[in-house]
């Protein structure tokens, strides 16, 4: 730019400038890498003078899906959710000319035909300044250990010519906060899985995976907002479960203890709460309404289902069950209706004269 030259709004130097702040701040501001990656290939054509630009985000596998495009709708239609093979992508940097840190695929060279490639509707021109139909322009989209993230890709140019140095370098540029955009985004989401996974250790058996006495109790609380009049809490306390322990193994044991977690899921609603609250002690906890009559009949199926013989990898085995129940309002005191259902239980293990078979 000459020297006291004013700058106009219509100026492409300020107007990359404002497209490249924009995406700046979308990148810091925003945890949608979906919104996101859009938004880089917007600021692209608005940008760097192309018609066409799409992020290719790279899976697991090594596959490439286009998963943002700006253009016209029918290019996003055509393009959006399209996949390449790692093969195929590897094939085509592999024909291409380095252009800094850009790679280019004359036409002479042309792509794999493998890859899902848009060709623009235009003429072939014959000026090798100009940008010919079967072009292709790509952008790496690098981490900063090295790992491709993706592929930034480009076509046509407004002014019909091949990209000059300045419109390379905007394309790079864009590039750059593509990436970054990408790793902010598997931060975040790393964080929320840890977050996750931690929130369900504390609340759950790691064993059998059911819930422990912290979100027992919490879900008992919550009750009263459910708008369930009612609660039923059963005990089931295994019997004969000690000689599996003793006499096969702790393997052995918790292989049982995950059958016997697995049948007693079954065999309760889909709403019911199924906790693990000791070495082989449950507790089940019902809501709704007119549960005495409930209640009795599925603590016998229960029984019933932990004295079918248990067939696991290690042998098989029969044990039993005492099962106590306790019914309340919802919202009565957790630390009554636990032990009232506890009592019971121990009130029918000691009316169990016959050993296990």
């Amino acid at each position: 730019m000459a020297k006291g030259a004013r700058v106009t709004a219509s100026d492409p130097h300020l107007q990359a400038l404002r497209a490249l702040h924009a995406v700046t701040k979308r990148v810091h501001a925003s945890l949608d890498l979906t919104q996101t990656l859009e938004a880089v290939a917007s600021g692209v054509v608005e940008a760097s003078g192309f018609g066409l630009a799409a992020v290719n985000l790279a899976e697991d596998n090594g596959d490439y899906t286009t998963v943002a495009v700006a253009g016209s709708d029918d290019l996003r239609r055509e393009l959006l959710g399209s996949t390449g093979s790692a093969a195929t992508w590897r094939e085509l940097f592999r024909r291409a000319e380095r252009w800094g840190s850009l790679y280019f695929v004359d036409h002479h060279r042309g792509v794999p035909e493998s890859l899902n490639a848009w060709v623009p509707d235009i003429a072939a021109p014959d000026d090798p300044a100009l940008w010919h139909p079967l072009d292709c322009l790509f952008a790496p989209l690098m981490a900063s250990s090295g790992e491709w993230l993706g592929v930034l890709s480009v076509d046509l140019p407004d002014d019909g010519r091949r990209p000059n140095a300045q419109q390379q370098e905007i394309l790079a540029f864009f590039a750059e906060h593509a990436a970054i955009a990408i790793q902010h985004a598997r931060l975040h989401s790393q964080l929320e899985r840890s977050q996750a996974e931690a929130e369900y250790a504390a609340t759950h058996d790691s064993l059998t995976g059911l819930a422990n006495r912290a979100l027992l109790k919490a879900r008992i609380d919550a009750l009263p907002a459910l708008g369930a009049p009612h609660v039923g809490v059963l005990v089931v306390d295994l019997n004969g479960f000690k000689k599996v322990n003793d006499e096969a193994g702790h393997e052995a044991g918790d292989e049982v203890l995950r059958i016997v977690a697995q049948r007693l899921r079954h065999h309760l609603r889909a709403d019911d709460l199924l906790a693990r609250t000791g070495g082989d002690e449950f507790v089940a906890v019902l809501a709704g309404e007119d549960l005495s009559g409930v209640l009795p009949g599925t603590a016998q199926r229960l029984r019933e289902a932990i004295a079918e013989p248990i067939c696991g990898t290690t042998g098989v085995y029969r044990i039993g069950a005492s099962v106590g129940y306790a019914l309340g309002h919802a919202g009565e005191d957790y630390s009554r209706l636990v032990p009232a259902a506890d009592a019971a239980m121990y009130r029918e293990k000691r009316r169990s004269v016959a050993p296990v078979p």
